[in-house]
This record gives structure tokens, sequence and C-alpha cells, in this order.
């Protein structure tokens, strides 16, 4: 892939899709489908005009973003599903069962926006975690809008070394990178984001209730933290592929661990284990049990390398793009299968065999009246176009900035001002990439190559910015427009865009300095 020569002009163009996205979502003065629209608008006509992008160029660029929007709405849509029949069940009981095994409120939140979400995003991404967390979050009594804050800035550190590592091995095979190395990148990329998990958890608690909240979960994140961090280490230079679903799991052991002891307390105080205060009941678990059809169905499948690699292959959809070229070099070669769609390991499969089978046990336990499936499934569907039309045009956008060479014309600016103070910005960078195309594996496809060009020009060992540009990849992502409308999606509120974005992003700016501080001490370290 190659491209134009730099120069302020191209520069300048190309922060102003960037810019104006955010100036959009975070003013929250224009709707989120025209935000959308204005910005894929603006994207193609500054293509056109001064990236030398002809008509094929965008066309394909375009055809990419549909196909990526359909992707991730086949999350969305059963998803939404699912909320709205266990809304309708009655899932704000689930906060009378965390109660019980998590009596303070803290580590109930730290369940949910913290520790399952990143359980689920070792096997399932593109927002599935949020999606899935979020309304849970929801019908624990959060308003919509603090539940999505708080499952993106727990989640965030998962990322990476979710969907069975997909970003980490992106950022390694872009880079070229084999034996010694890649084991070099997984250790600094685990350290970064182990670091960040710790940190995660307590913004969480702080953003929800300030320094009282923290104080009274602070055992819990250094416990359920600490645990998280040291899998995810021990297991990401093994196994990355493992290493966030195992990572998701020690944090639940350690969370369930903490949670027992808290109520054996709790019973001597007041006598909670008594009769008719257990946990769970029949109807406790039928409640729950599209989420827990979801775990029994992803988890067999997707976590065993062979049963993955045979579902890979069964039912694959796949467009094939030709090669496309710029006016000014940038080309994207041909694709013969653009972002598969193999049914057997696409989350909205499990999603929606989840919807099914929870429907037949929420009929079974008498927690849905046989005539209530007809205006749950025609809520869901009116509430359809809303929530995909900004869905799809965001995929567009990101497609076309990076079929016409403006993402990377943007990194390229950004190194060019910095000159030897780069590393201050790497993580930035690497949260842009995510911003705008809403996955950090498409961040490290399109940027780590060139941070492991500008490591190698100042002297740096590449692990080290490498691992920096998919950390900071990770903290982007939490901010991306498309992954927040996924989960504003999956509870019907779409236009919570601009305020959920507002909030998170004093956190977000929190994670990229304290990545940001972890580079320049390993820099300090390595050259020591």
């Amino acid at each position: 892939m190659g491209g134009p020569p730099l120069s302020w002009v191209t520069w300048s163009v190309a922060v102003l899709p960037v810019a104006t996205l955010f100036a959009l979502v975070v003013s929250g003065r224009v709707k989120t489908p025209q935000a959308a629209a204005v910005v894929a608008i603006l994207t193609a006509g500054l293509a056109a005009t001064v990236f030398g992008a002809g008509p094929e160029v965008l066309a394909v660029g375009a055809g990419k973003g549909l196909w990526l929007g359909f992707w991730i709405l086949l999350v969305v849509w059963p998803a939404l599903l699912m909320y709205r029949l266990a809304a309708d069940a009655g899932i704000e009981r689930i906060g009378q069962v965390l109660q019980r095994l998590l009596p303070r409120r803290s580590d109930s939140l730290l369940a949910l926006a913290w520790v399952l979400p990143s359980f689920i995003q070792g096997v399932a991404g593109f927002g599935t975690p949020i999606a899935v967390a979020a309304p849970l979050l929801v019908a624990l009594g959060y308003p919509v809008r603090a539940a999505l804050i708080y499952t993106l800035i727990g989640y965030h550190w998962s990322v990476t070394f979710g969907s069975m590592g997909s970003s980490f091995y992106m950022a390694s095979l872009t880079a070229g990178l084999t034996g010694a190395d890649q084991d070099q990148f997984a250790l600094r990329a685990a350290l970064m984001l182990a670091i960040n998990c710790l940190i995660a958890g307590a913004l969480v608690l702080l953003v929800e209730g300030g320094r009282t909240r923290l104080r009274e979960g602070l055992t819990s994140v250094l416990v359920v933290g600490a645990a998280m961090g040291a899998t995810l280490i021990g297991v990401a230079v093994v196994v990355p592929a493992l290493a966030s679903l195992a990572a998701g799991t020690a944090g639940f052991a350690a969370l369930l661990l903490l949670g027992l002891a808290g109520r054996r307390q709790a019973a001597v105080a007041d006598d909670a284990s008594g009769p008719g205060k257990a946990a769970f009941d029949r109807g406790t678990v039928g409640l729950i049990s599209p989420y827990l059809y979801l775990l029994a169905t992803a988890l067999p499948v997707l976590a065993i390398p062979a049963s993955r690699a045979w579902a890979e292959s069964v039912l694959v959809l796949a467009p094939a793009f030709p090669r496309t070229a710029t006016e000014e070099s940038w080309v994207n070669p041909a694709v013969a299968d653009y972002t598969p769609l193999a049914v057997g390991v696409h989350p909205g499969t499990y999603l929606l065999i989840a919807c099914l089978l929870g429907y037949v046990t929420y009929r079974s336990a008498g927690l849905l009246d046989a005539g209530r499936w007809r205006p749950v499934v025609t809520g869901w569907a009116r509430g359809l176009p809303k929530a995909s039309a900004p869905i799809l045009l965001l995929a567009v956008v990101a497609t076309l900035l990076t079929d016409t060479g403006m993402i990377h014309t943007l990194a390229d600016g950004v190194a060019a001002v910095a000159g030897g103070s780069y590393p201050a910005l790497t993580a930035l960078v690497g949260a842009a990439g995510s911003f705008m195309t809403g996955s950090t594996t498409a961040s490290n496809a399109l940027l780590a190559s060139f941070q492991q060009e500008v490591a190698t020009l100042l002297g740096i060992e590449p692990a080290i910015l490498l691992a920096a540009q998919t950390a900071g990849g990770n903290v982007g992502n939490a901010v991306a427009p498309v992954v927040i409308l996924v989960g504003l999606s999956a509870v019907g509120e779409a236009d919570e865009l601009a305020p959920t974005l507002r909030g998170t992003l004093p956190a977000i700016a929190a994670l990229v300095a304290v990545v940001t501080a972890v580079t320049w001490m390993m820099i300090a370290l390595a050259g020591a």
C-alpha cells in the first residue's frame, strides 16, 4: 500500500473528517444519522478533490463500508431483540440476584461493567460485549447513558487480545513480526493493558460514585484487577488468542470469591441465608437464561481451536473487491474475501440462538405470556431503521478514510510535527485510528507498519510503539461512535450518542495519559 507525499495541505484536509465528526457528535446539536451523513459526504468530496479518488475508489470504498456495517448490524439486531425479550419478562429482577451474590453495589457494578464485557470480548468483538452488558446495567437501575459509559470504560483493555486475538495478530502480521519479536510485542502490550485494566476498574467506580464508591470497591478493584492483569500477561506470551478470555474468567472467579466472603458476613449480620433468600431460584435462572445460553453455545465453539476452525469454514459469505488506486498513488490491493461473515462464528448467530432458546424458556417458566411475542417483535422491528442508518453511514466513512489514504496521511503529519517526541503521541494516533474505524483491528491494520517504521527511525524498540499503538487503539475504541451506537441500539436509545461520548471522554483522556506514561517508562528502561 503506497501513499502520496506529505504536504500540509493534504494533512490539514485529512484532519477535517475526524474533526468534523468529533465536533458534531460531541456538540449533540445534530442528530447522529444527519451527522454521519454530513461526514460521509464531506469525506467523499475531499477524497475526490484533494486525494485523487476517482469514482471506482469511492464506489469500492463505500461498498466495503456497507458490508462492514451490515456485519456489525447482524450483532446489533439480535442483541436488541434479546434485550426487548428480557425486559418484557422482567429483567429488572436481576438486580435482586446480584445483590444476593454481590452484596456491595460497587461489586455488582464491576461485575457487569468491567468483568463481564471483558470476558465476552474474549470470544466476540465488534461491540458485542457492550450490547450484552449495558442492558443488564440498565436492568439494575442505571440510566442508559451511565450504563454505556461505565461499560465502555470498563471493557476497553480487553480488546487487543479479545476476539481470539484478532487485533494483536493484525498488528503483528502488518508489522511483519515473527518469533521472538512477536513474543516481545505480546509481553509489552499485555503489560500496558494489565495496567489499564486496573485503572479502568477504578475509573468505573470513580465516574459512578466518586471517591466514596472507589473506597468502597477498592479491595475488589485491586484483587480482581490483579487476577485479570496477571492472567492476561501470563497467557498472552503463550497463547495470545486466549488471553482476554482467560483474564475475564480469572476476574469472575476472584469477584465471586469476594462476593462469597461478603455474603457470609451478611449472613452473620442479618441471617440473609435463611429460608427463601437463596441467590438463585428457578424463576431467576429462567430470567437470565438467554445470557446463559449465549455463553453455553458460543464458548464451546469459539474457545476451542479445532471447533472454531471448523465453524469458520461453514457458510462463509464474503464479497470480493477489485484493486483500486488514487491519483496520488494510494493503492488498495484486490480483496478476495473482505471481512468474511462466517455464520458459524459470527456473534449474531449465537445471540439469535440465545433469543430463541430464551423465548422458549420464558414461556415454559411463565415469564412471558403466549401472545406477548408479537408486540415484542413488532416494537423491535420498528426500532431497527433508526439504529441501523448511522452505523451503516459511519462504517462507510471508516472505509472511505482507509481506502483513500486519509488516515495514514493524518498519522504521517503527526509524526512529522512531533519528531523525537513522537512516542508522546503514539497512543493518540492509535486511538484516532480506532475512533474513526470503530475497530482496534482496523487501526492496527492501518498503522502498525507505520509505527514500526517510526520506531526504527527514532532508534526505539518497535515492540514498545506497537504496544502503545494497540493499547491506544483500545482506548479509542471506547469512544468510537459506531461502537457506542451498537450499545445504545441494543437498548433502543440511539439518540444518546452525544452525551454518552461526552461523559466518557474524561476517563478516556486519563487512559491515554496512562498508556503514554508507560510508553516513556518502557523506552527509558529499554535504553538503560
